[in-house]
């Protein structure tokens, strides 16, 4: 009887296994047919799916007429799949002339048998892509892009600046605002049949930088960098740079410097002529800062208008150091202080100051600080500690030196002095206005010393940067130039800054020409007359 129940349960133990076994059939074919499905589908996306970059265009930059200044065009990255490549040496000898790629070197990748992929050209032009493609060279790759053309070349191209192989800004407004003009790519995916038809697809747009306008009148920077490339040459100087704005809105019209560079042309560049000069070098600017601390001594009731200071025999010995004017001038006001520039005035007057006057004064000119940021590598400049200065050095501060400053900096300063005493910032992008305003001096001390420099044009040391029918006021400025063992007597820094009214023009131009050799040296006989003709060319056109 046990025996019987113990076979029994036997045969349903094992009709029970193969019920489960059977049952689990189906279910283990769904999860082998549905894996299996996956990992097809997975196998098929990778042959048929594909992606394409859609490029994004980085954006213009214009003048204040619209006129393009930095723009996209198509490019072409080209190169070489080594292992695709027929090494046939008619073959490198025209891509080498093709795209200007150096032979030798080239010759060099290609026997690197390290090296799979070469790079011949980063930017070539759709010409040279034809040119390229009508040899059939096999193991030749190319890929779409857009490279920078700056149709004003070396004119404008310290301050618009320009971008590297990847359109990146490396230099002036390109690198300042490089955020706003950049794009970003964007991306279509799409599944494609064995016979190449499209069957589905997913887009992201692209999307494109930023215009920008900038405040720049490219006529009258075409003029005014006509103007600096004659005096570097004329004079023989080193270099020479130049700001002229719009004294009503402080808009910059032209910032030029001279020697440039092409920022079309990349081979042979030369990095020192990259930077825009008139922002980032520095500068001790002499005689052109004597009105602005003859209206520091006069807001600290140190002077007056009535004041007059005897300059004879022409020159000072003053705590052991020798100050020298041009000639005796005599007794002379302020006003001849400012016009005949003299050093012993500013001498007797400044030793009244305080140190710390002198200098909180400079600052409130702007000096010392640094500009609006959209000035990409500008400089504060230099002005000592009032605390470790000696009276020499603080009288020297009154005409110029121990202080270093730049171009931008003291046309920002005299377009507040022109302006009855309102310093605003320099604007050089349209519409971005410099939120800063402040009151440096008062209107009425502004318009007795815009009055003095008004004198200094008519008969003092500005006299040859007058223009017939033009109303200008401007002061010039001659320092020596540091060396590697101080002052030297063979290199001068010559600048002119000055105010011109005419039609409904209201302009400041700041000219400053750096180590002149030949034909004159300082800023009456430098930049006094540049500063002349650039008016004259502009007055042709306005």
């Amino acid at each position: 009887m046990n025996f019987e129940l113990t076979s029994k349960y036997r045969e349903l133990i094992i009709w029970f296994f193969i019920f489960c076994l059977l049952a689990s059939l189906p279910i283990r074919f769904y999860f082998l047919q549905k894996n299996e499905y996956e990992i097809a589908l997975t196998k098929s996306k990778k042959i048929s799916e594909r992606a394409e970059t859609l490029l994004s265009r980085r954006g213009k930059i214009f003048d204040k007429n619209l006129v393009i200044l930095a723009e996209d065009i198509p490019a072409y990255e080209i190169g070489i799949q080594v292992n695709d490549f027929s090494f046939n040496p008619s073959d490198i000898l025209s891509i080498s002339n093709i795209l200007l790629f150096n032979l030798e070197k080239l010759k060099n990748k290609l026997s690197n048998k390290k090296i799979k992929y070469i790079v011949v050209s980063h930017n070539a032009s759709q010409d040279q892509l034809d040119k390229i493609n009508k040899l059939k060279i096999s193991g030749i790759r190319n890929i779409a892009k857009y490279k920078r053309s700056y149709p004003e070349g070396k004119i404008m191209s310290q301050v618009i600046g320009l971008t590297d192989f990847n359109n990146n800004g490396q230099e002036g407004i390109e690198l300042s605002i490089n955020k706003k003009l950049s794009g970003i790519n964007g991306k279509k995916k799409f599944i494609r049949t064995k016979k190449g038809k499209v069957i589905d697809s997913e887009i992201e747009a692209a999307i494109n930088g930023q215009d920008i306008v900038t405040t720049l009148d490219s006529k009258i920077q075409y003029l005014v960098y006509e103007e600096l490339k004659e005096a570097v040459n004329f004079y023989k100087a080193s270099s020479a740079s130049a700001i002229l704005v719009n004294l009503k809105n402080r808009n910059i019209l032209a910032m030029a410097n001279y020697p440039s560079f092409d920022p079309n042309n990349r081979r042979g560049m030369d990095a020192s002529l990259l930077s825009n000069r008139a922002v980032t070098d520095l500068f001790e600017p002499g005689s052109t800062i004597k009105p602005l601390s003859l209206a520091g001594l006069v807001e600290e009731k140190i002077i007056n208008s009535n004041t007059k200071i005897e300059t004879s025999p022409g020159f000072i010995d003053y705590k052991g150091f020798v100050t020298r004017d041009f000639k005796n001038y005599g007794l002379i006001d302020l006003s001849e202080v400012i016009s005949k520039s003299s050093n012993v005035a500013m001498v007797k007057l400044c030793d009244k100051a305080k140190a710390d006057s002198i200098i909180k004064n400079l600052y409130r000119w702007g000096f010392g600080k640094y500009m609006n940021e959209i000035f990409i590598s500008t400089r504060e400049g230099y002005l000592p500690n009032s605390e470790n200065l000696s009276d020499r050095e603080k009288v020297s501060l009154c005409y110029g030196y121990g202080m270093q400053i730049t171009l931008a900096q003291l046309v920002a300063a005299y377009s507040a002095l022109f302006d009855e005493g309102n310093f605003k910032g320099l604007n050089l992008i349209l519409g971005s206005f410099d939120a800063f305003d402040e009151k440096v001096i008062s209107s009425e001390l502004a318009k007795d010393i815009n009055t003095m420099l008004l004198k200094t044009v008519e008969e003092g040391t500005g006299i040859k940067a007058k223009v017939k029918g033009i109303k200008i006021s401007g002061k010039t400025g001659t320092t020596k130039r540091l060396g590697s063992l101080g002052y030297t007597e063979e290199s001068y820094n010559a600048s002119f800054i000055g105010n011109a009214k005419f039609a409904n023009n209201d302009f400041v131009i700041g000219i400053l020409i750096r180590d002149a050799k030949e034909n004159g040296e300082g800023g009456s006989q430098v930049a006094a007359p540049v500063f002349s003709k650039i008016l004259k060319s502009i007055q042709n056109i306005y």
